[in-house]
């Protein structure tokens, strides 16, 4: 292969940078590498952890895919030591696909103190020879990558940096939401000492309970208790990857929690393929070998049976031993009664001022009515009901009734209080256990639940998320909220046309 001249063979590297961004300037980088050497593949690559190397480019001729290798072995060792290397190879010493004899070049690309950030490598299946030329040239394709490469890692620090800004804010804007954490009833009570006793070990932490609950908000109250809390409270969303079905930005947030805790939210709705990614992604638990060494507390949170669906081969044993180190089952508002006025007025304090309403006192008969009210969006429905009442209302006495809820008719309300249990005849006990949301069929809900949610949907024009979504008028995520739907087998297309039952 004909070796261009050094002035034209600068003269086109420098045209060809001045368009290249992104990924596309490394493999413009090894493309010329390639040409100045003669070399059938060339490879632009950065250090990885564990003396493995990552490539950044490739070219064969053409782009090839990425990879990533161990330098044991191969003679990239040596270059990412820091040595330039001008060698004739053994069969299969390149790294990659073994090879035929030939030849190598490799030269570090090294920071402004020295440490060496990664390296080129070139292979040709003749003997390489350099001359003073191409010495040259690739002393400047070197230094180019280095700089780049420079530039790469300060932008990966940078985002960084702003993850955990934006985490910080997060924690101090929550901390007084964990501050607030307010209850009288034995059912809380219980919550509260469970938190304490949680925050004084390292032990992984299962969160139980249904949906609208407060299950961040006691994970967040674990954190602040614990000799983590100066370090970062880092929320992932499993919902999201069951969607997207990519685990690839959890050794992100993995780094983002180092020293703090890992709060897996939903993580009952992971698919068993994603549960072995997960787990395999987890950091070691104590005593268990493999996994990564990362000093990170895990705390998860679900509203499903998982001891069931270990049980049924739907949930991974391994990883829910992993999770469930210690376990905590977050009581229904419905079994916290006596909590309910003081929660009211404490969410009339927080949001009134922020509406512009002056707000003096809630009206007791409000508080009566509220206290009997089957709750089965929990505290979130709660949340969203007070602040409808003050978006509608400007009065110094506030009143608050289900009426707020919008689209939930009187005689739908008197049903799912009816098919939720009237609290004042069930016994706490049986209230503040988990209940599995998926179990619509012996919870008795399903027909309720069905019919409520289309008529919100209907209401919304099945839009799910936003201000004006279904999800927030019926209190939940709405990752949670299009589970449920397929469980009770809800789908626009289906119910096109359809009625509701009567009311």
């Amino acid at each position: 292969m004909p070796v261009p001249e050094t002035g034209d063979a600068l003269e086109t590297l420098a045209a060809s940078l001045a368009r290249a961004r992104g990924d596309h300037f490394f493999a413009a980088l090894a493309a010329h590498l390639a040409g100045v050497l003669g070399a059938s593949e060339t490879m632009v690559c950065e250090a990885a952890a564990n003396r493995r190397a990552r490539t950044l480019a490739v070219w064969r001729g053409e782009l090839a895919p990425n990879y990533e290798y161990d330098l044991e072995g191969t003679p990239c060792a040596k270059v990412q030591a820091g040595q330039a290397l001008c060698v004739e190879l053994a069969a299969d010493a390149f790294p990659g696909a073994p090879q035929k004899h030939g030849g190598y070049f490799g030269m570090p690309l090294t920071a402004n103190d020295g440490a060496v950030l990664g390296h080129l490598a070139a292979y040709s299946e003749r003997r390489l020879v350099l001359s003073p030329s191409q010495r040259a040239i690739c002393d400047v394709i070197a230094n180019r990558a280095a700089a780049e490469l420079r530039l790469v890692h300060v932008k990966r620090e940078r985002a960084l940096l702003r993850g955990q800004r934006r985490q910080l804010r997060a924690e101090i804007a929550a901390a007084h939401d964990v501050d607030n954490m307010l209850g009288v009833s034995p059912a809380h009570v219980r919550v509260m000492g469970e938190i304490r006793s949680a925050a004084q070990t390292t032990l992984n932490v299962l969160l139980r309970g249904e949906p609208g609950t407060g299950k961040e908000l006691v994970a967040r109250a674990i954190h602040t208790s614990s000799t983590r809390a100066a370090k970062p409270f880092v929320k992932f969303d499993c919902a999201a990857l069951s969607i997207d079905a990519d685990i690839s930005a959890l050794p992100q947030t993995l780094a983002l929690a180092i020293g703090g805790t890992l709060f897996l939210d939903e993580v009952g709705v992971l698919s068993s393929d994603m549960q072995a990614r997960l787990l395999a992604a987890l950091p070691v638990a104590h005593g268990e070998s493999g996994g990564h060494s990362v000093s990170v507390r895990i705390i998860a949170a679900t509203n499903r049976d998982l001891y069931r669906k270990v049980r049924e081969g739907e949930f991974h044993e391994r990883l829910y031993d992993r999770l469930s180190m210690v376990a905590i089952d977050i009581p229904p508002l419905r079994a916290r009664i006596e909590d309910i006025p003081l929660l009211i007025q404490a969410v009339v304090h927080k949001r009134a001022r922020r509406l512009g309403r002056r707000v003096q006192t809630v009206d007791p008969q409000s508080l009566s009515e509220l206290s009997n009210y089957a709750w089965p969006g929990n505290n979130r429905e709660l949340e969203n009901l007070v602040e409808r009442a003050l978006v509608m209302q400007d009065a110094p006495v506030l009143k608050i009734t289900t009426d707020f809820l919008g689209t939930t008719a009187p005689a739908e309300r008197a049903a799912l209080i009816a098919a939720a249990g009237d609290p004042a005849a069930t016994t706490r006990a049986a209230l503040a256990g988990p209940v599995d949301f998926d179990d619509t069929l012996s919870t008795g809900l399903h027909v309720v639940q069905r019919d409520h949610i289309l008529r919100v949907l209907d209401a919304t024009h099945w839009v799910i998320e936003g201000s004006h979504g279904a999800a927030l008028k019926l209190g939940l995520k709405p990752a949670t909220l299009r589970h449920r739907m397929k469980k009770l087998g809800i789908s626009r297309a289906a119910n096109a046309g359809a009625s509701v039952s009567p009311t």
